[in-house]
């Protein structure tokens, strides 16, 4: 009996996950799984996993947004807010508008769509911004913000 049990419990997961599933959570969150990976959110951020066991978080307050990730991919729609970055070896893209962009780490590539201000710290980091003329702090070495990129202004 037990054997059928775990049995169908193993065809049920196999079918959730293959198909994608959401369930709610106590408070206002979720948990969503589905081929990609799973995610963990509520309104005030998430944490995610893909399919190759990459991590991001994201949280979100009323006008900034931070951004934590490490070999993980993150997209975004900034809607004026002042964006922190903290990662290693991703690529984070930032829809719209952004008030500023602060980007830690190393091994990175940023795409934005407009920003006023970009600041990066750290090492071999790539940012790109898609319209305007931001004012750039580069306080680390080996780090390239130009023009161009995939985000979508």
């Amino acid at each position: 009996m037990i054997k059928r049990s775990l049995g169908a419990a193993a065809l049920l997961a196999a079918g959730l996950w293959a198909t994608g599933c959401t369930a709610d959570l106590p408070g206002g969150g979720e948990v969503t799984l589905d081929p990609d990976g799973v995610s963990v959110g509520n309104g005030d951020g998430s944490v995610s996993m893909d399919q190759d066991g990459n991590t991001s978080i994201t949280g979100e307050g009323e006008n900034t947004l931070n951004i934590a990730t490490a070999d993980g991919t993150v997209t975004e729609d900034c809607q004026g807010r002042f964006v922190n970055i903290t990662a290693n070896a991703g690529e984070v893209v930032l829809n719209g508008d952004c008030a500023a962009v602060t980007v830690l780490g190393s091994n990175m590539t940023v795409h934005i769509g407009t920003v006023e201000t970009i600041t990066v710290m750290g090492t071999d980091n790539t940012v790109y911004y898609s319209g305007g003329e931001p004012t750039t702090n580069n306080l680390g070495a080996d780090n390239d913000v130009s023009q161009g990129g995939n985000a979508q202004s």
